[in-house]
């Protein structure tokens, strides 16, 4: 497992929002988009569409899934499977913690964590 990235105060991300972690702020080897769901759950996916090279961190939350701004794409926030065409390709989920009330991203570590 890789070592947790602090984001801060989960109490930052409001419901329903999206925060974009830099590849240079988590280490890994990509942008990720760190959502906070409306059913309060923390979820992570990597920031960019499997469709088109659009970053999901500007799409919108709905329930269980990250909705891609450009074409509509809905991907699962457990999984990052794709639910709604256009995008037929996964992308990757990271795990995602709150601690103490600090907001706890591990790059690379799938949700749920192996």
């Amino acid at each position: 497992m890789t070592e947790p990235v602090n984001l801060g105060p989960a109490s930052q991300l409001p419901e329903g929002e999206v925060m974009r972690v830099t590849a240079e702020d988590s280490g890994y080897d990509a942008d990720i988009a760190v959502v906070h769901a409306e059913d309060g759950g923390f979820f992570a996916l990597d920031d960019e569409c499997s469709h088109e090279a659009v970053s999901l961190s500007d799409g919108f939350v709905e329930e269980q899934t990250l909705e891609c701004p450009m074409h509509a794409s809905a991907f699962c926030l457990k999984t990052g499977v794709p639910e709604t065409p256009p995008a037929m390709k996964p992308v990757k989920t990271h795990r995602v913690d709150v601690e103490d009330g600090s907001l706890l991203l591990y790059p690379g570590t799938p949700y749920p964590a192996e």
